[in-house]
């Protein structure tokens, strides 16, 4: 992969998956022997049963065009997964890779995030968690006496989007609304930003193919150093693998 940097227009995807030590029944902390394994709970878009687990979390940056890992980390299980994003979009720009935006879950819905994705440029692409703010529609567009209005166009250097009065007639007809959770430079409310979101399954199918393609999951092994060793060989036979076969197919062709 080149060094250049590249500003890539289609999606990144920031999500985690659960690692669970051992499988089989819950059991107690004493019960087990991987002292670096902790417990967490599964996130809320999880298919798996059962909210709690013992083990690690594997952190994942995915491209949503080629659904491949690009940067990934493991974590112990209870650590909070709004702390891997920063990092990870990190090891990306170390590749050279600056992606436009970052998709992930409402379980990143929290201002770390945000600001770890504003501080390196990233546009996030984040559904709202139900608080307070949202519950009172803080996050709607403005409204005036001819309806809602619509979004004009957004300005990142000024960290701001225009919205318009519907008409027109309103005096001033347009405003410019700061950049924030609840506003982002991308809105809820447009196409793009539903569309963005859309290629987020992109990273469930990466996991679900490391796990039931290439044998990321179950552990076999114990000790974070190991996972991270297990998950790394295991993404990397991955890549090597779509490195093969994109280079046959240009033979091909």
């Amino acid at each position: 992969m080149g060094r250049g940097y590249r500003r890539l227009r289609h999606a990144r995807v920031c999500e985690r998956s659960a690692l669970a030590s051992k499988g089989g029944r819950e059991r107690s902390d004493d019960e087990f022997s991987d002292p670096d394994a902790s417990w967490g709970h599964r996130s809320a878009v999880s298919t798996r049963k059962g909210g709690g687990f013992y083990g690690y979390r594997l952190h994942m940056a995915v491209c949503s065009k080629t659904d491949l890992p690009l940067a990934w980390t493991v974590e112990t299980a209870k650590d909070n997964e709004t702390r891997s994003v920063a990092p990870l979009l990190d090891r990306l720009h170390a590749l050279g890779i600056d992606p436009e935006t970052c998709a992930m879950d409402k379980g990143y819905d929290t201002a770390p995030a945000y600001d770890a994705c504003a501080e390196r440029g990233v546009l996030p692409v984040i559904p709202l968690r139900q608080t307070p703010a949202v519950k009172r529609g803080d996050d709607k567009p403005p409204v005036c006496e001819h309806g809602e209005w619509r979004f004009a166009g957004a300005d990142r250097k000024r960290n701001a989007c225009k919205w318009r009065c519907p008409t027109g007639e309103c005096k001033p007809a347009s405003a410019w609304i700061k950049a924030d959770r609840l506003h982002p430079l991308i809105p809820r409310e447009t196409l793009r930003w539903k569309g963005i979101y859309r290629r987020r399954a992109s990273v469930e199918r990466a996991f679900g193919r490391l796990k039931n393609e290439w044998a990321l999951a179950p552990l076999r092994v114990r000790r974070i150093e190991r996972v991270q060793l297990h998950a790394d060989l295991t993404i990397l036979a991955q890549l090597s693998s779509a490195r093969v076969r994109s280079d046959d197919a240009l033979l091909a062709a």
